[in-house]
């Protein structure tokens, strides 16, 4: 009877045993549990505002100084400005992110969430002094789920393949034809209407190689009759203002509107709002502007040439590049915009040339 109750006894506290660490098995599975619980829970809340300061100096004293523009994408960004020196304004390229102006002393706050990973100019929109190009700095956005993964610059597909050989675009191009006279495109508009062409203008200046054809090659392939007989017959004046109507049928109103937009706020300073080169900051450029009204020039410089020399900028000559700053639509708007000045001002018969940025 003894023997019976000590094994009852046994089997008793091995019950007990086993119920305590099944117990404590639960509890720290659950303990566990809600481990993993919260952590995916506040992996989802998101993260705060993440406050980062950009001191604004002039270009030559270091441009835009300030934290670490280095965040993930998704963060909300409280951008804290404030001018040093100088006045300036903010704007990050491929964003809407943008700033008024930043007076000496004043102080803005930019509110934005940061974009898809890649690398972002930061650039100032207002003439600040000579060496205005250089202000520029970059934001650089990482992906959450990998962080050491390489970025590279945002920048649109270009519309077109790009021939960099071929374009040569730090040489002279000398036009083998050009207007002795502004060519009108209005006056080309009534010549066409009177041609009965069975094409449209776009289509027929397509054919002639558009946009790797120059205005001078598109006159000469008028002067042969190529595709439009009638133009063989036509004098040098009307055939230029044909060339005038046709360039400008790639385009719209709209285009040359938000060019110019462009060309004024980027380029004027240097250039001249009339394209002659004789913008205020000219005389400190370290290259000679060129005259985009000057015919000889103007008329042997094909679209893509002028586009590539945009975007990529022009080596040593003061000019930043613009690829990585506009989009497409808006390099090609300021592209076509250029032969405005050849096509609807008057020109001069100087010596600049395109081949100086």
């Amino acid at each position: 009877m003894a023997q019976h109750t000590r094994f009852s006894s046994s089997t008793s506290d091995s019950r007990r045993l086993w119920r305590t660490l099944t117990r404590m098995l639960a509890g720290l599975l659950l303990a566990w549990g809600s481990l993993l619980f919260t952590a995916k829970w506040r992996a989802t809340l998101p993260l705060p505002p993440l406050e980062t300061n950009l001191y604004a100096y002039l270009p030559d004293n270091g441009g835009w100084k300030g934290d670490s523009l280095r965040v993930e994408s998704g963060r909300d960004i409280h951008l804290v400005l404030r001018s040093v020196e100088g006045t300036h304004a903010l704007r990050i390229a491929h964003t809407d992110v943008e700033s008024t102006l930043l007076t000496p002393n004043s102080e803005q706050v930019l509110i934005f969430t940061a974009p898809a990973p890649g690398r972002y100019v930061v650039e100032c929109t207002v003439w600040c002094g000579p060496n205005h190009w250089r202000m520029r700095t970059v934001l650089e956005v990482t992906d959450p789920a990998a962080p050491d993964a390489p970025i590279n610059y945002v920048q649109d597909t270009p519309r077109y393949e790009i021939p960099w050989t071929q374009l040569n675009i730090d040489a002279a191009h000398p036009a083998d034809s050009w207007p002795i006279v502004p060519a009108d495109p209005v006056i080309g508009a009534e010549i066409w209407k009177t041609l009965d062409a069975e094409i449209e203008p776009s289509q027929l200046i397509d054919a002639y190689g558009w946009p790797l054809a120059t205005p001078a090659d598109v006159y000469i392939a008028l002067q042969a009759g190529q595709g439009l007989p009638a133009a063989a017959n036509m004098n040098e004046v009307e055939r230029w203002a044909l060339v005038a109507f046709l360039w400008e049928a790639k385009s719209t109103p709209t285009v040359l509107e938000r060019g110019a937009d462009l060309f004024t706020r980027n380029c004027a300073s240097c250039h001249g709002v009339d394209g002659s080169g004789t913008g205020f900051a000219a005389a400190v450029s370290p290259a000679l502007e060129p005259d985009f009204r000057h015919s000889p020039t103007a008329a042997g410089a094909s679209p893509l040439q002028l586009y590539a020399k945009i975007a990529r900028g022009g080596m040593g000559t003061g000019m930043p590049n613009w690829g990585t700053v506009l989009d497409e639509d808006d390099l090609w708007s300021v592209t076509e915009y250029l032969y405005t000045f050849l096509f609807r001002d008057p020109h001069t018969n100087g010596e600049t040339t395109l081949t100086h940025e």
